[in-house]
């Protein structure tokens, strides 16, 4: 089985944060056995890469043969699908079909059709009009992410022992992640909790993030749009409960789980499923609901897919 992965979205030195479950998943399924190359591409700063990886894709894909292509993205996608040698497996991680840009939209529609979609949730098959598309999230790092003494974690990253702590998960400068409400909500809890600060995710290592998860006593999902948030089900892994605006796949994600609960957008409903979160005990059930998508068991389930798609290619 050879596999060529395409991904718009990949780790480098100056930014080691963006993509890592791309390069992550890399990692697992070369670990599985599979033998695995990899094309990355960055488009953010140059449109006219997307045309220089279509002809690039088209070579590798001849020069190397291979069973499938899997593309991350719905634009990369679009740059898999256009040759026609090799079946092409694209996952949709929510952005591209949940978007401000309509014709990224439009793109990941057609890509849909035009491969094997994968989506990370069950709202992206309703986004896509794929209701058998395969969900398969990123996968949960819980070798990274364990649960550790929350004293302990808020000791190595030099905050107080004894104070209580919101978490953003996501940058401020992002519009979608809704910092603002998230303030609300701080603002509103601390009316009853005094000594409540609001910290986001941004800034940190992965390393640190782990201790960060550790460190708060509630995540706070207050996006505009989200696919599968990968934050969500790492806060889990560290045994800290998640209380969200509904969005994504996270009420899907949280459901009945102590101490987490979905609330609509208004900070006064959102301030009372903190208050319930800063009282509860931590509990092993959001640990368990996380492994359900470990890194391990996802690139199971992609392995097992690729298999699939090749078999039926050869027929």
């Amino acid at each position: 089985m050879r596999v060529l992965v395409v991904t718009n979205m990949y780790p480098t030195a100056d930014e080691p944060w963006f993509g890592s479950f791309v390069r992550d998943q890399v990692e697992d399924l070369r670990a599985l056995g599979i033998d695995l190359s990899l094309f990355k591409f960055d488009g953010r700063r140059r449109v006219r890469n997307y045309a220089l990886a279509v002809r690039e894709v088209s070579r590798i894909v001849a020069d190397e043969p291979c069973d499938v292509v899997h593309a991350h993205y719905g634009l990369t996608g679009a740059v898999a699908s256009l040759q026609r040698r090799v079946p092409v497996v694209t996952t949709f991680h929510g952005s591209d079909y949940t978007g401000a840009v309509p014709w990224q939209r439009y793109v990941s529609w057609l890509v849909s059709r035009r491969s094997l979609p994968v989506v990370v949730s069950e709202a992206g098959r309703r986004a896509l009009g794929r209701p058998s598309a395969p969900v398969i999230p990123a996968g949960v790092d819980t070798e990274l992410f364990q649960p550790i003494d929350r004293k302990v974690a808020r000791r190595r990253l030099g905050w107080e022992e004894d104070a209580h702590y919101a978490l953003l998960p996501g940058a401020r400068s992002v519009a979608a992640k809704g910092a603002a409400l998230f303030d609300a909500v701080v603002s509103e809890a601390q009316s009853v909790v005094a000594g409540l600060r609001p910290v986001s995710l941004e800034g940190f290592s992965r390393q640190e993030a782990a201790l960060v998860f550790n460190a708060a006593d509630v995540t706070v999902m207050t996006s505009d749009r989200e696919g599968s948030p990968l934050t969500v089900r790492e806060s889990l892994a560290c045994l800290t409960p998640v209380v969200s605006v509904e969005v994504g796949d996270v009420p899907d994600v949280i459901a009945n789980l102590p101490a987490c609960g979905v609330f609509p957008r208004e900070p006064s409903e959102l301030a009372r499923g903190v208050l319930q979160a800063l009282s509860a005990a931590r509990d092993p059930d959001l640990r368990r609901r996380a492994a359900l998508t470990s890194r391990r068991r996802v690139a199971e389930r992609l392995a097992a897919l690729y298999t699939g798609i090749a078999d039926r290619a050869r027929t």
